[in-house]
């Protein structure tokens, strides 16, 4: 009987504990709540409905709608795979209808929707969910994966909108601007990506010169797709990021930059064949990966990338170099570049004959005098292919003064004559990193590098395709 009544007594305490935590959440203002909300994607959105009464409806006011078609997808087996996808393809596009489109109409402030892996569909639906969105207020617009059988001119309204400050779009829409207007007022990042297509010149250089505070301007694309002549002219735009995979047949001819105030410049081109850019001192950042495999004259490529890109960034404090534009660069007709007062981090990346641009990279070096970080990333240094410099040639300012980290990852063996260069004449190093998939050429490399410490005070540590060493 004792038992029986402190049961009761446990289950009483244990309601009234629950109750207690029911009462707090409903009591929370609604402020707070679709402000957690915000935070979460609409399908843990729609969970929470469970928590308490108050909570069961409240995630359709949440500020923020996020939907992504792989939460549609089934995990069951279906004999009818191509009728089980159109199922769930139809099911994600009439949800997206329903909460963008239905009968609530409280504001947005951002609305994601990812139809990656969704496949083609009409495209009929898009230019009614830019309208809704657009009459909602929405600050962030993103439509992505969205890939449709035949691709439409974008709506018009988008393009007045006084919210918007974030649009990323990677859609089958056309962009056509034939004349210049201001337009997206208030837009800073625009975000184009691989479906997106420009109608022509014109109307890529109408798009990007009529948004007045644009800061953050990102284009991917596979082929030009209707480009001859990419014009970016802006007096706003402080990042810009380019990514152009494509063929000899199917790329930009020609991109054109002036963009005075840029701070932030990043270039991943297959196929331009020239480039020409105004004032780029205002550059704080840089990462070039350019290719001249579909160019019919290398020198004058290589020649015009020295030239108009390289020579005009010389206010840099980082500046990022793939092994293909250094190989670009050496079909120039001069290395006299620059100097680069600020440059205090310089990286070389994808590598794969990192011996053969060796001689490029130690210009870059006695140009650059406050250096503190060096990093090859990725590189190959086989020792038929080193073309280390002579005990004649100038060591550069930055080793003497500034050069204090340097990693290397790849490839890297015994008797390697960059390394000694590195451990014999960077007086300030304070840090060497070392990584390698190659375990037994690691140990070959401490063994050299073991006799660095008869001249200098330091400690050495290697574990797991890893050498760092530390000077005092």
């Amino acid at each position: 009987m004792m038992l029986t009544n402190n049961k009761r007594q446990n289950h009483k305490k244990q309601a009234e504990v629950s109750d207690s935590e029911e009462d707090r959440l409903s009591k929370l203002p609604e402020g707070i709540i679709t402000r957690i909300l915000s935070f979460l994607s609409t399908r843990e959105s729609v969970r929470t409905s469970i928590l308490s009464t108050r909570w069961k409806y409240i995630w359709s006011s949440a500020p923020v709608l996020d939907l992504m078609y792989s939460d549609f997808e089934s995990k069951e087996y279906s004999r009818d795979v191509n009728f089980q996808k159109r199922n769930v393809i139809d099911n994600f596009l009439n949800v997206v209808d329903r909460l963008l489109t239905g009968h609530s109409q409280h504001v947005l402030d951002k609305v994601h929707i990812d139809g990656s892996s969704s496949g083609t569909h009409d495209g009929s639906h898009i230019n009614a969910w830019i309208c809704a969105a657009i009459k909602r207020n929405v600050r962030k617009l993103h439509l992505l994966g969205l890939d449709s059988i035949k691709p439409h001119e974008l709506h018009q309204s988008l393009l007045s909108s006084n919210a918007l400050v974030v649009l990323k779009l990677d859609l089958n829409v056309i962009l056509n601007f034939p004349m210049t207007s201001t337009c997206f007022p208030n837009l800073k990042v625009l975000k184009l990506e691989h479906l997106v297509t420009f109608k022509d010149d014109t109307s890529a250089q109408n798009l990007i010169s009529s948004c007045p505070v644009l800061e953050d301007l990102f284009i991917s694309r596979n082929g030009s797709h209707n480009l001859r002549t990419l014009n970016l002219t802006s007096w706003s735009l402080k990042k810009l990021v380019l990514r152009y995979d494509g063929t000899s047949e199917d790329t930009v001819q020609i991109i054109v930059i002036d963009i005075p105030a840029l701070e932030t410049l990043e270039i991943k081109d297959e196929g331009t064949q020239e480039y020409l850019v105004r004032d780029l001192s205002s550059i704080i950042n840089a990462k070039l990966d350019v290719s001249n495999e579909f160019c019919d004259d290398p020198i004058s490529y290589g020649t015009c990338l020295f030239e108009l890109l390289i020579k005009r960034i010389f206010n840099v404090k980082s500046l990022q170099l793939s092994e293909r534009t250094m190989l670009c660069l050496m079909f120039s007709n001069s290395y006299n570049m620059s100097t680069f007062h600020n440059l205090t981090y310089l990286k070389f990346f994808d590598g794969s004959y990192g011996g053969w641009t060796l001689k490029l990279v130690m210009e870059f070096l006695k140009n650059s005098p406050v250096l503190e970080v060096l990093i090859f990333e990725g590189f190959n240094f086989p020792p038929e292919q080193q073309r280390t410099p002579s005990e004649n040639d100038v060591v550069p300012k930055c080793f003497t003064s500034h050069l204090k980290t340097v990693k290397i990852s790849g490839t890297i063996y015994q008797g390697n004559e960059v390394l000694s260069y590195f451990l014999k004449n960077a007086k300030v190093l304070k840090n060497l990193t070392i990584e390698t998939v190659y375990h037994e050429h690691l140990w070959e490399v401490k063994i050299d590098c073991e006799d660095i410490f008869m001249h200098r005070r330091g400690s050495m540590t290697w574990s797991d395709g890893k050498l760092a060493i530390s000077f005092v």
